[in-house]
């Protein structure tokens, strides 16, 4: 990390400790309009389902209970289509939404009990060709051969099967994130799925019991469409990248995700009125994503970049706060205030 990152986070520390524990977040509070802070995890850690999946895509019950308890003695807890509908309306009181992203077992059988503890609500966004068509998403391929081959092993072996960036892939010297970076932005998506899955066959590994490990199932995924603090959300098809996308590709991909959510949930609408773009960065979508999202029949899609959202903003670049095992309410609460944001007006970003 850079000296100017941690400059960067300790300056962080300091004014949400100030904010935070003197009180002043209610002055914030009282002096800024209405607005929703929308946070988004992956996973309650449960060892028994994710147990697989990195520390940064999970939140245990308890911090996450102490979050949603605290912030909902100051604001209204919504679903991301809710708070959007209230702030179009004129919300007259701030909201936090909770959100998960892909669909992942204890969603349903951990999440739901700790929001029907709390009173909170949660959109979850499910990804519709591993949730109702069963099949392994990449970045899971990925992870489960890097750790059953090793970064550098795995490298040669995907080299003989991409060859046009076979010298990428073998330069990556064990770093699984670089490796990652290379799949995930410079190979054909058909062409990178198809070598992940020989791989996984190949190295001993079955595509549709790792679905099946991690995944919601079919029941799992209607009995959560069912439980009255969730919203279902939309997440395409095959979660790609989809600014490396061609307009129409990008189409079919969200649509046919909320397609494959409403037959597999039974009803026409069950895909939700929000979109979450996959990565989320602004350099994963464009505008052809937004206008792609509005086609397929969505009112609002939420991004990966922190902050707070207003009546003003753009319904389909709704900002998000990430939280997981080391998310503080002092930071959390800062942003649900408003606090982090009046900076961003005077020109310091000390999140992002």
């Amino acid at each position: 990390m850079s000296i100017k990152h941690r400059l960067k986070g300790a300056a962080r520390e300091v004014f949400a400790r100030i904010i935070w524990h003197t009180g002043l977040h209610r002055a914030f509070d009282a002096m800024g309009e209405p607005r929703m802070l929308i946070l988004y995890g992956h996973c309650v850690d449960q060892p028994a389902t994710n147990a697989a999946l990195g520390a940064d895509m999970k939140i245990t019950a308890g911090r996450l209970e102490s979050i949603l308890r605290a912030l909902g003695r100051r604001y209204d807890m919504v679903t991301v289509g809710e708070g959007a509908t209230r702030l179009s309306d004129g919300a007259t009181r701030s909201m936090v939404a909770l959100t998960m992203d892909d669909g992942y077992r204890d969603n349903l059988h951990d999440l739901v009990p700790l929001l029907q503890r709390t009173g909170a609500r949660c959109t979850v966004f499910l990804e519709g060709g591993a949730v109702a068509e069963r099949r392994l998403p990449w970045l899971h391929a990925l992870g489960w051969l890097q750790a059953k081959l090793g970064v550098a092993e795995l490298g040669h072996k995907l080299a003989e099967r991409l060859p046009d960036h076979a010298d990428a892939l073998r330069a990556v010297e064990g770093s699984e994130n670089r490796q990652k970076r290379i799949l995930k932005y410079d190979v054909d998506p058909a062409a990178r799925a198809r070598a992940l899955d020989e791989l996984v066959l190949e190295s001993g590994g079955h595509p549709r019991e790792i679905v099946d490990a991690l995944y919601l199932s079919e029941d799992e995924a209607r009995a959560l469409h069912a439980a009255a603090p969730i919203e279902i959300g939309g997440h395409t098809v095959n979660h790609p990248v989809l600014s490396c996308l061609a307009e129409a590709d990008q189409l079919a991909e969200i649509a046919g995700g909320r397609a494959a959510l409403e037959e597999l949930l039974g009803e026409p609408g069950a895909g939700g009125v929000t979109f979450a773009y996959p990565y989320g960065r602004r350099w994963d979508f464009d505008d052809a994503s937004a206008r792609s999202v509005q086609a397929a029949g969505y009112r609002q899609a939420v991004t990966t970049h922190s902050g707070v959202n207003r009546a003003g903003t753009d319904p389909y670049r709704l900002r998000r706060w990430p939280i997981h095992d080391r998310t503080r309410l002092h930071l959390v609460g800062t942003e649900a205030c408003g606090a982090f944001d009046w900076l961003r007006r005077l020109g310091i970003d000390l999140v992002e």
